[in-house]
């Protein structure tokens, strides 16, 4: 059926006058955090997965039966190739998510997640491990990229950010959840100790099918022609019906952006990069893949390894302080969703690039004064207080990105891109992302094992570069996802 032919639920409620329509009690709020909170919870084993795996990799039965041959190389090839097909997943995703919708996508990326944990539970020998991670990393690329497009849209302007950094609130929790559950799995002697992290993920991956229940993205909806079902969702997630005026003027906002946008004809990924849009590619790019350039991945995955040269003692300690750099993190990203939408997003960009630099090189002139090694050659400051200096701005370092390049680098690419072009964008603004992690995943290992201090120098001149370039961006809070593409097409 053609477009012209596909009738508008709304045409019979044309001639109401608008003292009719005002009278219309307006819904709530409750419907649209729901739907938010069920597809946050993706964010939830995604972030599991990274405090879960940093701290298996350094328990002892794990690095006994995996890491008992090149133990650098083969830690370094878990996670980098995690990342590798996490890559591919995100890129992949912005055709997936236009073909088969936003929630049919986090589906996909749940189940395939599901499959690599399963891999990993049952994983007898380094290759299993490795398919399992594989798998892990393609449901992550789907999930990291679809929820936030959903949360993108189903929300209204002024609570989007909040319902967006739901994603990083729930990730911040896994990753908490990770690193407690192998602190308690550290005082095992066995394979459980490794095991134990991976069915946790399998298990809550079963429990998340259930965003089946989820309504579909009411843009995705009027852009594949389901106009009745899209108005139904619409006022299903405003609580209201749809004679709200509310409902009404967004279902004709988007109604009158897709058709303006289906004049251009096939989507493709060049056309990301013409007109106005390369304007807005060219921003996601910087703030979704600047995110990668802070270092955050480096810090987070080998935060056990850090706070060990910073002297915390034992294995499980370590894991402990990770953890607990963790919960700051949580109860930052918290204050975040609570304030984000009255926040400028250029503003928490620059402040976060800021201090997350000032941290790094702090850390790095710590280490280049103090460091020495053992007659085991390991690492270690020699100055308590520094060691105390490095823990302390470690847990600063992963706050302000808490506060700023975590949360917000997931609304912006989304928040500027148009409807016609948006999945595109976000695969490639975090599917990029998830490939710089591959390089800095690799860099950290060969900076701490020679330099040691360099990768926090490296890290602390890319967030110089990110607070420097943070003054270009144009400011979006507040506005409809409309009002934004006017501001990039103003005629």
């Amino acid at each position: 059926m053609t477009e012209k032919h596909i009738k508008d639920p709304l045409s019979d409620y044309d001639n109401e006058s608008v003292a009719t329509r005002q009278a219309i009690h307006r819904g709530g709020r409750k419907s649209i955090y729901m739907a938010g909170i069920v597809a946050a919870g993706g964010g939830f084993v995604v972030g599991f997965d990274t405090g879960a795996v940093s701290g298996t990799m350094v328990l002892q039965p794990f690095m006994d039966k995996f890491l008992n041959v090149d133990a650098t190389y083969r830690s370094a090839l878990l996670v980098a190739m995690m990342l590798l097909t996490a890559t591919i997943g995100g890129l992949a995703s912005g055709n997936v998510c236009d073909y088969m919708g936003r929630k049919n996508t986090i589906l996909l990326g749940t189940s395939v997640f599901g499959i690599g944990a399963l891999f990993e539970t049952i994983g007898y020998n380094f290759g299993l491990l490795m398919a399992g991670r594989l798998f892990v990393g393609l449901g992550e690329g789907f999930l990291t990229n679809a929820i936030p497009l959903y949360h993108t849209e189903i929300a209204p302007p002024d609570i989007r950010g909040r319902l967006i950094t739901l994603f990083s609130a729930m990730s911040s929790v896994g990753t908490i959840v990770g690193y407690f559950v192998n602190f308690g799995t550290s005082y095992i002697d066995n394979d459980w100790a490794w095991r134990t992290p991976f069915l946790v993920q399998l298990i809550v991956c079963i429990f998340l099918l259930s965003a089946y229940f989820l309504p579909y993205s009411p843009r995705w909806l009027i852009d594949k022609g389901r106009k009745e079902e899209a108005l139904l969702v619409l006022a299903k997630l405003h609580e209201s019906t749809v004679e709200d005026p509310e409902v009404r003027n967004e279902y004709q906002c988007i109604c009158e952006e897709i058709q303006v946008e289906r004049s251009f004809g096939t989507r493709t990924y060049v056309e990301c990069f013409r007109g106005t849009n390369l304007k807005r590619t060219l921003f996601a790019l910087f703030t979704g893949n600047g995110a990668a350039f802070t270092g955050t991945y480096s810090i987070t995955y080998y935060a056990p390894s850090i706070f060990q040269q910073a002297g915390v003692g034992s294995t499980s300690i370590s894991l402990a302080t990770s953890g607990a750099s963790n919960i700051l993190v949580l109860v930052v990203t918290l204050l975040t969703v609570l304030f984000i939408d009255r926040l400028g997003r250029r503003g928490i960009f620059a402040s976060g690039a800021l201090m997350m630099g000032l941290s790094m090189y702090i850390v790095g002139g710590l280490f280049q004064g103090y460091c020495f090694l053992d007659a085991e050659g390991n690492v270690g400051l020699s100055n308590k207080h520094a060691q105390a200096c490095v823990i302390a701005f470690v847990f600063i370092f992963q706050a302000a990105y808490a506060y700023s390049w975590g949360p917000v680098a997931y609304i912006y690419p989304a928040e500027i891109s148009n409807m016609r072009t948006r999945a595109k964008v976000i695969a490639l603004a975090y599917g990029l992302n998830w490939a710089i992690g591959i390089f800095m995943t690799f860099v950290m290992p060969i900076f701490m094992d020679n330099t040691i201090y360099g990768g926090y120098y490296f890290f602390g001149a890319c967030c110089s570069i990110l607070f420097i370039g943070s003054f270009w961006l144009p400011e979006t809070k507040g506005k409809t996802l409309e009002e934004i593409d006017r501001m990039f097409n103003p005629f």
